[in-house]
């Protein structure tokens, strides 16, 4: 039987383990009710009708939960109640919310969201897990506000990471609209949040002898790392493309790529130069399906790029350079041989944003092979001069 009693501090302290479960219910906040046990345990709870059927909430252990904060949260859900609202749903849902954490969701977003659909996912939860999870991993999505992007994005610019700022930001902005398109937000705390930095766009373009001391460091490194450079230079394709070069890729001397494995998601074959195709042809004598690893973890890419620049950098003493200048370098030197604009394109796999280029599937494969033959020869020559 529930005794009914005038709920104060000095009362409950007083009160002593009984020999079996007292339940009693408080004078002065309707429903609020304490459930005593022989173990000495006293936990609040919230009783109540709705319907037919009488329910119950726990709130908490006394003293953990005090008695002004238990009768505050039974007042809260007796107007849950008054309004036809089951307050055990509000609970479960509140529940479920602080399940759902920044650590946890961003998991979730590289496996359903980042790995299908991008092959520099591995970028995304690096940056993500880097700066997002180590400032609000166990944070609730829902509890994240704005000045808490903020907080992280301050730290860095003032640490002078500029561009570092810039790519949170942007990875931050994709895995908070990923939340809302999924239903899981009603709005991304990082919306209206500006760039702190105004990037310029990279020009750097090696020389015919940063070339050539790139090319000959290249020989010292470890073969897989040693392969994967030497395609940089001539084929000009983007880093993670070529280091997830594959066995299946290579048909008829040529290197096809699917737009599962493009960052454009375009279609994209790059017919090979004799000397391009001389380094693959060695490549295959492995076994596995990808060609550029080190064996180490078994059939998987080589993803040390970080290492590799720093071993480059020692060894070829070429300085204030990043992997995505060969391409730049590469394209410029092909302009330089005369390819015209349009071709450029078709070799490095830009985005035509034309209009007629939704109708023109000609892969302009002949032209593609003249002109990196060319600028393998022409390589060739930078090296060995």
């Amino acid at each position: 039987m529930t005794k009914e009693v005038n709920f104060t501090v000095p009362w409950l302290d007083r009160l002593k383990p009984p020999t079996q479960r007292e339940d009693y219910r408080d004078k002065s906040t309707r429903g609020l009710q304490l459930r005593v046990s022989p173990t000495g345990v006293k936990s609040f709870s919230y009783a109540f009708r709705f319907g037919s059927k009488m329910g119950r909430v726990t709130l908490g252990k006394y003293p953990d939960i005090d008695l002004k904060t238990a009768r505050q949260k039974t007042d809260e859900f007796r107007r849950l109640v008054s309004l036809g609202i089951d307050p055990r749903s509000e609970k479960r849902d509140k529940l479920a919310k602080q399940k759902m954490t920044v650590e946890r969701m961003v998991a979730e977003f590289i496996n359903q969201y980042a790995k299908p659909k991008n092959t520099s996912w591995k970028q995304a939860e690096s940056n993500l897990r880097l700066y997002l999870v180590s400032a609000l991993g166990r944070q609730s999505i829902h509890d994240v506000k704005r000045p808490d992007i903020h907080s992280i994005l301050d730290e860095l610019a003032g640490r002078g990471k500029h561009t570092a700022t810039n790519r949170a930001l942007a990875h931050i902005r994709k895995f908070f609209g990923w939340l809302v398109e999924r239903g899981y937000l009603d709005h991304s705390p990082a919306d209206h949040i500006k760039p702190r930095h105004q990037e310029q766009e990279r020009e750097r373009v090696l020389t015919d002898a940063e070339i050539r001391r790139i090319w000959n460091a290249s020989e010292a490194m470890s073969g897989p790392y040693g392969a994967w450079i030497k395609l940089l230079l001539l084929c000009g394709q983007r880093r993670l493309e070529t280091a997830s070069l594959r066995r299946s890729q290579i048909v008829d001397g040529c290197w096809h790529l699917s737009g599962e494995d493009t960052k454009n998601k375009q279609l994209h074959i790059v017919p090979l130069s004799q000397q391009a195709l001389a380094i693959v042809d060695q490549l295959l004598e492995q076994d596995g399906e990808f060609l550029i690893k080190t064996g180490r973890t078994g059939d998987k890419p080589v993803n040390g790029f970080s290492k590799a620049k720093v071993q480059l950098d020692r060894l070829s003493g070429v300085t204030d350079w990043k992997f995505h200048d060969i391409r730049r370098t590469v394209a410029t030197n092909i302009s330089k041989l005369g390819i015209d604009r349009f071709l450029l394109q078709r070799i490095v796999n830009h985005t035509d944003s034309g209009v007629t280029a939704i109708y023109d599937r000609y892969s302009y494969l002949e032209e593609k092979r003249e002109a990196l033959q060319k600028w393998a020869d022409r390589l060739d020559d930078v090296v060995k001069s």
